[in-house]
This record gives C-alpha cells, sequence and structure tokens, in this order.
C-alpha cells in the first residue's frame, strides 16, 4: 500500500490524477430530531397580529452515526448506523465493502485507475483488519496529520456546526 509524502517545495509524490482518485471519508453524529433555530422558525406578520407562543425544543438525545464518502463529484456513499450502534474495525469493512461497489455504480473506471483514500487516524481506520481490507483491494491511503481535528474543509459544508 502506497502513503503519499510531501516533496520539496510542498508538492505531492504522486501521479498527476492524484485529486481524481481521492475519496474523502468522515463519521459523524446525526440527531434524530434537531430542533429548529430561531431564525429557522421566524416568520412574517403583520404587526397587529398576536404573538405567536413559542415552546422550548430540546434536541433529541437519540442520535445515529453516519458515515459519509465523497470526492470533488459529490457524495458516493451515506451508510448510517442503526441506533445505538457505533464503528469499529469489522463494521467499517463493512463499509468499505459497500463503499468500492458505490463506487463501481457511480465512479466507473476508478476502482482499476485506482482509489486513493483518506481518512482520519480513528481506531477503526488504522486497526489491522482495515489495512488488510485496502491492501487486499490496492487502496492507496493519503495521509491525515497526527492530532489533526480535521484535515477535510469540506466537513464545514457537508456537516455544518
Amino acid at each position: 500500500m502506497k502513503h503519499f509524502g510531501v516533496g520539496p517545495g510542498g508538492d505531492f509524490q504522486a501521479n498527476n490524477n492524484l485529486f481524481d482518485n481521492l475519496i474523502t471519508g468522515d463519521e459523524t453524529w446525526v440527531h434524530l430530531n434537531t430542533p429548529e433555530t430561531k431564525r429557522d422558525s421566524m416568520t412574517w406578520k403583520h404587526p397587529s397580529s398576536p404573538v405567536t407562543k413559542k415552546f422550548k425544543v430540546q434536541r433529541s438525545a437519540a442520535k445515529v452515526m453516519a458515515t459519509v464518502f465523497w470526492d470533488a463529484k459529490g457524495v458516493i456513499l451515506l451508510d448510517i448506523l442503526p441506533q445505538g450502534q457505533c464503528i469499529n474495525a469489522a463494521r467499517y469493512c463493512s463499509t468499505l465493502d459497500r463503499l468500492k461497489e458505490a463506487i463501481r455504480r457511480k465512479r466507473p473506471g476508478l476502482l482499476r485507475r485506482g482509489v486513493v483514500l483518506q481518512h482520519d487516524n480513528a481506531t477503526p481506520h488504522s486497526a489491522n483488519l482495515t489495512q488488510q481490507w485496502l491492501q487486499r483491494y490496492g487502496w492507496e491511503i493519503f495521509p491525515h496529520p497526527a492530532h489533526s481535528p480535521d484535515l477535510a474543509p469540506s466537513d464545514f459544508h457537508l456537516f455544518g456546526p
């Protein structure tokens, strides 16, 4: 398995099609009931209309974990775990199997050209089982700096605050 490094001048030592082959993956918790913000609930009304009573709504304690994989063209796979489950190496490898099938359907030719996967250093991503899966299919890893809270700026648009 090839890992990309930064060469002199800050250029990545990889083929010219790195970003055509790059797929980013990340997990996030999704609350099942997200209350609307004050701005979302604003409505236009006539000055003489009665004031509407608003009740305070709290964020739901129920949540699910979503794993999302995307590239420069858009989302390739959204995988949602059943409520109460967390990601582990076996489940992550199963998600990678689904990702491989989604790539085959949505990005024809990418599996042949070679996938470059960018994900963080979470335990399920760096586990031996996951590393064996990646080696078996010849997927390359784009490095994620240690102790980096997040490398993918698209997270801010994909997941929001």
